[in-house]
């Protein structure tokens, strides 16, 4: 039924309770799963501007901290994910997994179509009212977005 299962992961608990059920599906349809965690630079904030030599070496460090933040971010969410993968393979179940930088729905909506993904599984906060239309919510965006199946967990 499935072939290809993507999980999006942003290394909270809550978004892994997605997994027992990914694993389910992918056991008894032989599916793979792809892994891919879609995270936000920091801003690199900073000290605005005030013209002579001081302001451009604090804007210049930092860039620095903004960058090295941004690696260490990208380094421990390979190994988490590296570490996801190898569970899932031990389980016998392929598993493929990327990191991306940008809007999470727009880029696991991507993902999905440019990897034939056949169903999502992603946990939700399940808020709602007030809450959900301030914060939004990435789950309800890939659902309206998409155009594959979502499973969405609790």
């Amino acid at each position: 039924m499935y072939s290809r299962i993507l999980v999006p992961l942003d290394g909270s608990k809550l978004a892994e309770k997605a997994l027992p059920h990914a694993q389910g599906l992918a056991k008894t349809s032989g599916a793979s799963i792809h892994l891919i965690n879609v995270f936000t630079k920091h801003p690199s904030g900073g000290i605005p501007p005030t013209g002579g030599p001081e302001s451009d070496r604090n804007a210049v460090s930092t860039a620095e901290l903004a960058r090295q933040l941004e690696e260490a971010q990208i380094s421990g969410m390979d190994g988490y994910l590296a570490h996801i993968a190898t569970q899932l393979e031990h389980d016998g179940i392929q598993a493929e997994r990327e990191i991306h930088e940008g809007p999470a729905h727009d880029h696991i909506i991507d993902y999905a179509k440019q990897h034939g993904i056949d169903l999502i599984v992603m946990s939700t906060h399940g808020h709602g009212g007030l809450k959900r239309l301030l914060l939004g919510s990435i789950t309800d965006r890939v659902i309206r977005a998409g155009e594959v199946p979502v499973l969405v967990v609790p």
